[in-house]
């Protein structure tokens, strides 16, 4: 028998990673997301309204329920995580490269604030340092979510 019949490739498991992307997108996305909750709660900026925030998508009704704007949340950050955890597998350096994604992430208030009347304004200052400040926080914590899975994967040491 075929030695590759025997041990099926592993490429699609490393080309791909799916279940470790899911589970560090839904992991950090969660974290932003009650980080926002939280800072709009005790602050009053609207960061965590900007997040759910899909009043742009078209053919979307213009109310949805908080939960589902969570989920389409976490459906974005899950994509994050998968294309993170490929990127590291063939890069390394989880560190730097989850706040590289952070901070990216970060950018995308300046697109998003115009789209809608409930979010903050362009020029809000305090908003945007805790927008950054949550996704720097998510690009950190996608980073030990990183660091974990490569050390997951490499074999002992013998």
């Amino acid at each position: 028998m075929p030695h590759s019949k025997r041990h099926p490739s592993s490429s699609l498991k490393t080309s791909l990673p799916l279940l470790s992307g899911i589970i560090t997108g839904i992991v950090t996305g969660v974290f932003l997301g009650f980080f926002l909750k939280s800072v709009q709660a005790l602050s009053g900026e609207k960061v965590y309204t900007l997040l759910l925030n899909v009043d742009f998508v078209p053919g979307l009704p213009a109310h949805l329920p908080e939960w589902f704007e969570f989920f389409l949340h976490l459906a974005v950050s899950m994509v994050i995580g998968i294309f993170y955890i490929w990127w590291i597998q063939r890069s390394g350096r989880p560190i730097i490269r989850g706040i590289i994604l952070g901070a990216l992430s970060s950018l995308l208030y300046i697109p998003l604030a115009p789209l809608s009347p409930r979010v903050p304004d362009l020029n809000d200052t305090g908003a945007i340092l805790y927008w950054v400040a949550g996704h720097l926080l998510f690009g950190t914590l996608l980073g030990m979510c990183g660091k974990y899975v490569l050390a997951k994967k490499r074999p002992p040491v013998q």
